[in-house]
């Protein structure tokens, strides 16, 4: 009977202090079936592998067994990755995958740190553009600058200004009207004097 080989053992070690800021960068890397082991190398599909994932510190983050089920080219910066269909976990790493399935989901996982990305020069920058010349006055206002040689230069005599007019004195004051004298008494109107008796005439002889 042939002796039959011990699985493959990968230990991956990610380069973060706490298992709070591994969650943080990389929960997206773990589900309630698997696990993608970032910055492993490619292994066989249907290989059974013992996989250990660490902290920077060396403290196990998630331990156990799996089958490679594929692989992960790198893209857009980040590291490639193998990933693993869980076969066997130990009490601790099923608890983190636990906790991990109770998260809310993501739409994209943050970009990981500089430490974990795999060091891509970056594209050369294009050269800065040389900056606009400064418009003028006249291009400011709408009008473009015209070169006028000296002997298209005329003088045009300028008018003296006219004189002033001299102001017009304000009077000091305006006399008031002189008041007019009213009369001591009224006098009384003539009395109207009564005709005499009238004659009558003596009878004629």
């Amino acid at each position: 009977m042939a002796d039959v080989k011990p699985p493959v053992a990968i230990r991956i070690t990610r380069p973060y202090q706490t298992e709070d800021e591994f969650l943080r960068h990389e929960r997206d890397t773990i589900s309630r079936t698997g696990v993608t082991l970032v910055g492993a190398q490619r292994r066989p599909d249907g290989a059974v592998l013992r996989f250990e994932v660490a902290l920077a510190s060396g403290v196990p983050l998630l331990r156990g067994e799996g089958r490679v089920v594929g692989y992960r080219e790198p893209a857009h910066g980040h590291e490639g990755g193998l990933s693993l269909r869980f076969t066997r976990l130990d009490s601790k790493s099923k608890a983190l995958v636990d906790r991990i399935a109770a998260m809310p989901k993501r739409s994209m996982p943050p970009p990981l740190p500089p430490a974990a990305r795999r060091s891509v020069a970056p594209p050369p920058m294009p050269a800065p553009l040389a900056p606009p010349p400064a418009p003028s006055s006249d291009s400011l206002n709408g009008v473009p600058e015209i070169p006028v040689s000296s002997s298209d230069v005329h003088a045009i005599p300028v008018p003296p200004p006219e004189p002033e007019p001299a102001p017009v004195p304000e009077p000091d004051s305006v006399p008031e009207p002189a008041p007019v004298p009213e009369p001591d008494s009224v006098p009384e109107p003539a009395p109207v004097l009564e005709p005499a008796a009238v004659l009558e005439p003596a009878p004629v002889p």
